[in-house]
């Protein structure tokens, strides 16, 4: 897990340390938590289907700060809670750069940066 901030549209931010990157999820996905704490205002209905099945959901528009400092703007969040992280962070911003993922010593660690600079060699 990381650290992220989400920015509302007018400016307000929420920080956590419980934001999960995912690359099997094609969307970003905020708590009900933040929603409160920005007094977000969603602008159209969605749904998230997963293992669990499908569910409806409330579509927010908001700003992401990843942990490397890289800012992504407007992009549409799904709302739904877990019960161990607040951000799960997906494709929908991922796409936005290069994302590397390694493993030395059974320490995983990754590198996100946006724009992308391209292909990467091992």
């Amino acid at each position: 897990m990381t650290d992220c901030d989400i920015y509302s549209a007018d400016g307000h931010k929420f920080h956590t340390e419980r934001a999960l990157w995912d690359t099997g999820a094609d969307t970003t996905i905020i708590s009900s938590r933040i929603v409160k704490e920005l007094a977000l205002q969603p602008y159209k209905a969605g749904g998230i289907s997963g293992i669990g099945g499908a569910t409806g959901s409330n579509v927010y528009l908001v700003h992401v700060l990843t942990p490397t400092g890289d800012f992504v703007a407007n992009v549409e969040v799904m709302e739904n809670d877990f019960e161990d992280i607040d951000v799960l962070i997906g494709m929908d911003v991922i796409v936005f750069g290069d994302f590397l993922i390694t493993n030395k010593d059974g320490k995983t660690t990754f590198q996100f940066r946006t724009p992308s600079e391209g292909g990467v060699e091992l």
